[in-house]
């Protein structure tokens, strides 16, 4: 007896791409003609060529065909089918999953977008890949540069797409040590999905020519530089005049870095001296990709929204506020940032920020013990903050 195609097939063999069962060819969607430019009508005929799915059995992925042969799993058929989605044909899985973003066929202001910034990383000295399959992901970013001391993943995102899914395929290509710039042509308001991910917004150009022709496309979103002011003074961020360090709403007295769309503290940000895209009045594109590759602006989370900030400014906004480049580019997004910490050694830490040197010669492991000198139990000393506070009074601890 025959065996099936989907038995037959060696997905290792072939790039990745949809397996047309009736006419026993590979199916490349990003490709022109898909892979076959001597079958102009392959398109209109696989459309005709229904049903797809289980019931057809005409269409195979081979990209999770071939994770199963590299995870030695039990060969099993993946079946797709074609529909024609919002934003372009989609090949979409039988089982319900998410569409490989390899089996989306491209639309021309993605390939400019994708063109744009390969053409800038390579101009900067990066050598770059387009397509190019990360194993450890087990994904394809659009573009992958390799520069003096990063390795960054250059993801297009023209439509619009779940957070879970974002979010997924950000941790997927950071585990494979790769820094991942989202670049997205839809207007703040419309980004919700891409806040958790270090991302840019570019306006959106009528002609996607044009994404390849101007010679500067600004930021909209998603990059943000800083100022330095005295403490009470309105905070970008929290929305509040609230002191960033202690969070109170009287003044510290001291200077911080605010965040500023004051294009006056982007122009200082001075752009080292080989810089082939040197720093403009406001915030473009270019510059930004060239400072991500040789490491001059770092991922930076507030709360939900990640924003790619000067690598000057990050040590200091990190010890006022908090955060980490792993934080940034983990892909989630917790109701906030850094762990847990008991309510005296919040304010060891903020009192040692200001500046001040608050008795700690007792401090030991007193907030969340037991009640000291209960029968039994020795005498837990308690630290002079914690003290201080009504709480530890009303838990009875002395």
């Amino acid at each position: 007896m025959t065996q099936p195609v989907w038995q037959q097939l060696d997905p290792l063999a072939y790039n990745d791409g949809v397996f047309y069962v009736s006419a026993m060819i590979e199916l490349q969607p990003r490709q022109p003609a898909w892979g076959h430019p001597d079958e102009p009508d392959l398109r209109d005929r696989l459309v005709k060529d229904r049903p797809h799915g289980i019931g057809g059995k005409k269409l195979l992925c081979l990209l999770c065909m071939r994770y199963q042969a590299q995870q030695r799993l039990p060969r099993a058929p993946v079946w797709l089918t074609f529909v024609e989605g919002r934003y372009g044909p989609i090949f979409r899985h039988e089982d319900g999953r998410s569409p490989h973003p390899e089996h989306q066929p491209e639309t021309d202001t993605h390939k400019a977008l994708k063109e744009r910034k390969a053409r800038t990383w390579e101009s900067s000295g990066g050598t770059v890949e387009v397509e190019v399959w990360r194993p450890r992901a087990r994904r394809r970013p659009d573009v992958l540069a390799v520069g003096p001391a990063l390795t960054v993943a250059g993801e297009i995102q023209h439509s619009k797409e779940t957070p879970r899914t974002i979010q997924a395929r950000q941790r997927a290509l950071h585990k494979t040590g790769d820094r991942v710039v989202w670049t997205t042509d839809r207007g703040a308001d419309d980004i919700t999905f891409l806040h958790p991910v270090p991302h840019l917004s570019v306006p959106a150009l009528g002609d996607y020519r044009l994404y390849l022709a101007a010679p500067r496309l600004e930021i909209g979103t998603g990059a943000i530089t800083f100022e330095t002011q005295r403490c009470g003074w309105a905070d970008l961020w929290t929305g509040t005049s609230r002191c960033p360090v202690t969070r109170k709403a009287v003044p510290c007295g001291r200077l911080h870095l605010y965040p500023t769309l004051n294009p006056r503290s982007y122009s200082r940000q001075k752009a080292a001296t080989t810089a082939v895209f040197p720093c403009g009045p406001r915030p473009h594109l270019d510059h930004l990709l060239e400072g991500i590759l040789h490491g001059s602006w770092l991922p930076y989370r507030h709360r939900d929204r990640v924003n790619w900030i000067p690598a000057g400014d990050h040590p200091e906004v990190v010890a006022e506020r908090g955060g980490t480049v792993e934080l940034a580019e983990s892909g989630s997004a917790p109701r906030r940032d850094g762990t847990s910490k008991r309510a005296c050694e919040r304010r060891y830490g903020r009192a040692m920020a200001q500046g001040d040197s608050p008795e700690v010669e007792n401090l030991s492991l007193c907030c969340g013990e037991k009640p000291p000198g209960r029968a039994g139990q020795p005498l837990v000393l308690a630290c002079q903050l914690c003290l201080k506070s009504p709480t530890y009074y009303r838990r009875g601890a002395i």
